[in-house]
């Protein structure tokens, strides 16, 4: 008797708008390989985002589904057996859910498999046994990294893996003019479920995001320039992606509460001033502390301009 037992195997399309009910398999796992398109498997209530290359194993007695206008059009590879082997199922049947990026390199094993899971020919049989045990000891063998992941100026360590590569991108790319397009494309997701999740999680917009990373950043470039003079302001506008001066004005004064020339006054004067004592404190322990998920990071930085009226 093999490892594996083989309910069933195949192909699946989804076409953009549809919807796969809710459901759940009792005694059997359900693995699934996105070859073509994205879509999101809501499982147990949690988004699993999918992109091509992407795979999911679903345990048994889980609820899931794929909610409408959550993908477009999809092609998965989907396989359904029961685990005979009492070590690997030791290992799997914890109720967890597993999923595994970029696993271009495992494709060709479920195409082998769609085409021979119902085979009698014994080395066929032998084969498909072989390489799902190969695919589900991928899940085993990639052990995500300890390490916290932070922004640069934000801890996104709370944040699920999709918010983190959103945050990842804008710190990547924050000073092009077409960020979300380009999150967009690089992602493999429509803008308008990348805009909803990262609302949903962190609780401002990836726009806000995307004008709090460039405001910190170009705050560090003016603290330690000589503002209009060793770095004019039209430079600082076009290199941030800023459409013009005025625009990139009004922006900073309502993420900061002050205009880019009132911030370099406030740095700049003398800090036994008691108008600007404050301020400055404020700023460098803005600097200095640790850092804050992004919503609370923000609200620090709209504090700016209260500080200094303190």
């Amino acid at each position: 008797m093999g490892k594996m037992q083989f309910i069933r195997s195949g192909e699946t399309e989804l076409p953009a708008g549809w919807a796969l009910q809710p459901h759940t398999h009792d005694d059997f796992f359900h693995l699934a390989y996105v070859h073509k398109g994205h879509l999101v498997f809501q499982v147990d209530g949690t988004d699993y985002p999918l992109s091509a290359g992407s795979m999911i194993l679903i345990p048994p007695g889980a609820v899931h589904g794929v909610p409408k206008d959550t993908h477009n059009l999809c092609v998965q590879y989907e396989v359904f057996f029961r685990i005979q082997d009492p070590e690997l199922k030791s290992h799997l049947e914890n109720k967890t859910v597993r999923v595994l990026h970029s696993a271009f390199h495992l494709e060709n094993l479920f195409s082998y498999i769609l085409m021979n899971y119902g085979s009698a020919d014994p080395l066929c049989t032998s084969c498909t046994d072989s390489f799902l045990c190969t695919i589900l000891l991928s899940f085993l063998t990639d052990t995500p990294s300890t390490k916290v992941s932070s922004g640069t100026y934000v801890d996104s360590s709370q944040y699920t893996p999709l918010i983190q590569r959103i945050i990842h991108h804008v710190e990547k790319d924050s000073t092009e003019k077409y960020v979300l397009s380009s999150l967009s494309d690089s992602l493999g997701f429509n803008k308008n479920y990348l805009c909803t999740v990262f609302r949903r999680e962190t609780g401002i917009t990836i726009s806000e995001y995307i004008n709090y990373h460039r405001l910190r950043r170009i705050m560090s470039i003016l603290q330690y320039t000589n503002y209009n003079q060793d770095f004019p302001i039209h430079e600082l506008v076009d290199q941030f992606g800023y459409v013009n001066t005025s625009y990139f004005n009004r922006v900073f004064k309502r993420y900061t509460g002050m205009t880019p020339t009132e911030f370099m006054n406030a740095l700049s004067e003398d800090p036994n001033n008691p108008k600007y004592s404050e301020f400055q404190k404020y700023y460098h322990e803005y600097l200095d502390l640790k850092r804050f998920p992004i919503r609370e990071s923000l609200e620090y930085m709209q504090g700016l301009k209260d500080s200094m009226e303190v």
